[in-house]
Formats: C-alpha cells, structure tokens, sequence
C-alpha cells in the first residue's frame, strides 16, 4: 500500500528510516498539567517530568485534534469499542494511523478500518507486538525450517489478575473490550495463527465466575493434526504476578520461551540461544515508520492478517457460548 505523501512535519534530517526524527505535536485526553504528572499503565508507572511537551497541543476531542493539526501519523490506545470510530476518521483524512492491538470487536469492524486505509492511501498497523519479539521470531523460525523436525504439539498460557486500573472498569465489559479473550487472550492467538496458521477446528470452554469473559480454554486442530492448547484468564487475585509461557514439543526438542528467555531441551542437551535485545515494543514502531517512509507493506504484519486473529479468537468465544466445536471450512 502507498502511503498518502511525504511527511515533512514528523520526518526529518535523516537517511535512514530508523534515524528519523517524530515530532509530538498534540496530545488528546489529557492536559499539560496531568501529563507531566507520573502516569500508571498495566506495564508499570511512567514519568513523564522531563519530557519537553512546551510545543505540543491539547484536547479533549481527537477530531479537533485532526482537523486542526493535520498530523502525518497517530498512534491510538483508545479503549478498544472506539477503534473503529477513530481509526475510520483519522485514516479518511488521509493520516497513517498505529492502533494498539485488539484490532476491533468484531469482523466487520475490522473491515471497516481496512477499507478506510486502502481507500485514502494511508497506512494502518495493529500493534500486535509479540510479532517482533525476538524469542517468538526464532521459534518461528525453528517452526518453518523444521530445525528439530515436525511440531506434534504446542501450549500457551496467560494468567493475570483482574484488571481493575482502567477508567469505568471498561475493560471487564464484554461488549467494550471484548473480556479476556478479545484483550489479552488475543496475543496467543495472534503467535498461533502468525507462526502455525489457520486452525482445522477449534474448541472452547469459558467461565465468568468473578467478572464477564473471564477466562478461555481452548484445543486447535491444526490441518497437519498438530495440537495445540491455549489458555488465559484474568480472573486471579490481585497479587497473582502476571504469568505467560509457551511450549512447543517438535520431535526431536522442547521449546520454552518464559519471559525474555527461549530454551531449548532436547536429549543430550539445553541450548538458551542469544536473542536480539532490543526491544519488541521499539521495532513495531520501528516497522511503522519504515513502511510509511519506504511506500510498502509489512512483512511482519498486515492488517488482514491480524483480522484472522479476530477472527479465531471470536470462533473460539462461539465454540464456548454455544458449548461445540467450531470447525473452518
């Protein structure tokens, strides 16, 4: 996809894409006061003191924000029932738009977003990160070149505590963040569908014991009868730490990769291969920017295909709302 043109607002004073300059312009939910304060997020507090914001705009609506600014790019984490809304507007006025991962609630909304890109020639990118982790990068890798021979199975499990740090609870409403499955079951959804593909049938238990959408338990068949078992809920105290792991037998070693760390077991040894540190959050924004200077698409990511993610990841709430299994044609 092209982008919609050159971006000498945001760009400038490099050669090379991952040299280049942004310049934050305008900020929209907050004030200057508020910002400079320290700002809680599910990954840790932020200090924002001594960041120079004295050129830098606020507002409380974000089309004002586009109307009035006219940026080259935005960068979104809207809660997730107002991504459409945004995306739609921002990508219609021809600006490049990066949405923080769930891509919406539902298919159509997806499709909506895609179809707003293609139609203004603006760029658009999910940001499902775990795609750029270096630790997921090479099981994928290790998964494509068959290095240790066929996988027979695989196991993901996320479990956090109850989300309680969002404005309104809106996160614990199914119908604004789609529960558990659609918020953060969907990044072991994504790794599935991105490193082992389209699922042959899938089969789904959830529970809503403490809040909506809690949790999900899940079985693929792969089409080359390769299982896979998945897991997450966000139903655990509040001081469970957050825990996410994944397995992956092949035939001829096991694959672990918890936290930073990839290992790997087989008979006669355990190999922790060197990874690239730098980090997976900086090299989304990194291919962001990369594709709209250079005028291509991601080969890393795309937005139809992490509509297939949404896709699976709704089967999986119909397997488990209709109590069978939900079978691709």
């Amino acid at each position: 996809m092209n982008t919609p043109r050159a971006l000498p607002h945001f760009v400038r004073g490099a050669t090379r894409p991952s040299g280049y300059e942004l310049l934050l312009t305008a900020i929209c939910g907050t004030t200057a006061e508020k910002f400079k304060e320290s700002v809680s997020l599910n990954l840790g507090d932020v200090d924002c003191s001594d960041i120079d914001i004295s050129n830098c705009s606020f507002y409380d609506d974000y089309k004002e924000l586009i109307d009035k600014e006219k940026p080259d790019i935005i960068v979104s984490a809207v809660p997730t029932y107002l991504h459409k809304e945004v995306a739609v507007y921002a990508l219609s006025h021809g600006i490049n738009v990066f949405f923080e991962k769930p891509m919406a609630l539902n298919v159509e909304s997806c499709e909506e977003m895609i179809k707003a890109s293609k139609n203004n020639n603006a760029f658009l990118m999910i940001g499902q990160c775990l795609r750029f982790d270096s630790a997921f990068v090479k099981l994928k890798e290790y998964v494509e070149n068959t290095t240790f021979g066929r996988v027979s199975r695989a196991e993901f499990t996320r479990y956090s505590q109850t989300p309680l740090w969002t404005w309104n609870n809106w996160i614990l409403k199914e119908d604004k963040s789609g529960g558990c499955i659609i918020d953060m079951h969907i990044h072991d959804v994504d790794l599935i569908n991105w490193i082992f593909g389209t699922p042959k049938s899938i089969h789904s238990v959830m529970t809503e014991n403490k809040v909506e959408a809690e949790a999900i338990f899940t079985q693929y068949e792969m089409k080359d009868g390769t299982v896979i078992l998945s897991s997450a809920d966000w139903s655990m105290p509040q001081k469970f730490p957050f825990e996410a792991r994944c397995l992956v037998n092949f035939e001829k070693a096991c694959v672990i990769i918890e936290g930073e760390t990839l290992t790997v077991y087989t008979d006669d040894e355990i190999i922790t291969p060197a990874l690239e540190k730098e980090s997976y959050f900086y090299k989304e924004i990194k291919e962001f920017l990369d594709c709209i200077i250079q005028r291509r698409c991601s080969s890393i990511t795309s937005p139809e295909s992490v509509v297939n993610s949404i896709k699976i990841a709704l089967a999986e709430v119909e397997s488990a709302k209709k109590k069978g299994t939900f079978y691709y044609e």
